[in-house]
């Protein structure tokens, strides 16, 4: 198991397992937003697609000039025929000429009429075929908004029912005596404000004794979430102690192990982090607490500001033999400095 660590009790377990957290899915929930303008107020009706108009072909209009050409020559003929002048036949070829161009010209101009209206039609009912087309996607969304609105409501209406049951099974959780004398260690006074800054009812020092004996745990941070009434413990393991070098929370000793089960019997949430953890990503390890709190309640509200903290990198425990080879080198040092512990005098001070 690496940093962070989280443990959850037996109790909270069981009850996720019987009342799942409800999901929300929706189709328009997570398609962009489709912009309502005023050319969707009134329904768009199709009309019938227009049809083609009935027109010569261009191939055909020549023919018309073929029939000039063959009536001009046969005027001619019968001009001469008829023995009239060279003048006479200028003016009835002229004649004829002048209708045949304007009979070209109504039937072109009638053909290009009924080709314009055509397209102009085709282009309206394109139209005509988008606005329906974008007014049916408004109308969908609608109705996914207003669906997505009674499913979010209804998940709402689930998560505070569900936090109500919480909470009453949360009556057993074991309640501190009161807070401890002991001197906290130079990571958790800063460490304090980050967690007092994101999050609701954060007691420092928390003491909680132990049945059957004389001693008594003193818990580093504890974090309530009020609407559901789980509580969460969260500890700070260093390798070893800053005065004495002695090592501690090293894994191959079952110490830790007791206290975490004894808080696990008591129904609260255990969270571990390194020192280091907390003095170089503060705000990654307040967003892995209220990952936690959303994963139990389904509350999100602590983790929303949160978001884009990067998620904390885990970490491998270290041993007892490493917890050593830690204190001889000063590694706290390495990273302690941030937190205003300059020397190794102001280090073993503030312990």
């Amino acid at each position: 198991m690496s940093y962070p660590i989280i443990l959850y009790p037996k109790l909270i377990i069981e009850f996720c397992h019987q009342y799942p957290l409800p999901e929300v899915s929706s189709s328009c929930a997570t398609s962009s937003p489709i912009q309502e303008t005023q050319e969707f107020g009134q329904s768009v009706v199709l009309s019938q697609p227009p049809q083609p108009p009935v027109v010569l072909p261009v191939k055909l209009l020549w023919l018309i000039w073929l029939f000039w050409l063959y009536g001009a020559i046969a005027l001619g003929l019968l001009t001469i025929a008829w023995g009239l002048l060279w003048w006479e036949l200028l003016l009835v070829v002229t004649a004829y000429s002048c209708l045949i161009g304007a009979a070209y010209s109504y039937v072109f101009g009638c053909r290009q009429k009924l080709l314009s209206r055509y397209k102009q039609q085709v282009i309206e009912y394109k139209e005509q075929e988008i606005l329906s087309k974008r007014q049916q996607e408004v109308s969908s969304c609608k109705l996914g908004r207003e669906r997505l609105q009674t499913v979010s409501k209804s998940v709402r209406n689930d998560l505070q029912y569900r936090n109500r049951l919480l909470k009453d099974l949360m009556s057993l959780r074991v309640s501190s005596t009161g807070i401890s004398q002991a001197q906290q260690g130079v990571s958790e006074e800063k460490f304090l404000l980050s967690l007092q800054r994101y999050f609701e009812g954060v007691l420092q020092g928390a003491e909680f004794e132990i049945p059957l004996s004389r001693r008594s745990y003193s818990a580093d941070f504890t974090v309530i979430h009020t609407p559901s009434g789980i509580g969460i413990d969260v500890e700070i393991d260093e390798p070893y102690a800053g005065k004495s070098k002695k090592p501690t929370h090293c894994c191959d000793v079952d110490r830790d192990l007791r206290r975490n089960q004894l808080f696990l019997e008591w129904n609260w949430i255990v969270v571990r982090f390194t020192e280091k953890q907390v003095v170089q990503a503060p705000l990654s390890c307040c967003k892995f607490i209220a990952l936690a709190i959303a994963e139990v309640t389904g509350d999100r509200s602590f983790l929303e500001p949160l978001k884009t903290e990067p998620d904390l990198l885990s970490v491998k425990p270290w041993t007892t033999r490493e917890a050593r080879a830690m204190a001889k080198s000063n590694y706290r040092l390495t990273y302690l400095p941030e937190f205003g512990a300059d020397s190794v005098g102001d280090l073993v001070s503030k312990f």
